[in-house]
């Protein structure tokens, strides 16, 4: 899949930016996370906190992108945490890609692959 969305590993520098996530939000209250747009928030309903399994209706919705090893690939994943201490709490990224999580965007510049 990773290939299929993100291309082969050898085009890296040819990718297109990760796509932009909305800013953090401290409540949920003026959002219906039951009814969302996939194409601002790149799911149609988020449930849970990706990190803790807390219901985000009860909390925040704090997106990230991570880019993290899933047996030989590495994948691009979309976190939906409830807190900032739960994006905290993430592991560190797959070495080699951009070292932090981080909200997307065309100002977030892959490392350069150490086979190019």
């Amino acid at each position: 899949m990773f290939r299929s969305v993100r291309g082969p590993p050898t085009a890296r520098g040819a990718l297109p930016p990760f796509p932009p996530l909305q800013p953090g939000k401290a409540s949920t209250q003026d959002l219906d996370i039951r009814d969302l747009d996939p194409a601002v928030w790149g799911t149609d309903v988020i449930q849970a906190c990706s990190v803790c399994d807390r219901p985000i209706a009860e909390s925040g919705l704090h997106q990230v992108w991570i880019s993290s090893r899933v047996g030989t690939d590495t994948l691009p994943l979309l976190v939906n945490a409830c807190s900032r201490a739960c994006v905290d709490a993430l592991p560190a990224p797959a070495k080699g890609n951009v070292p932090t999580p981080h909200t997307g965007g065309p100002g977030i510049v892959q490392p350069r692959a150490d086979y190019a």
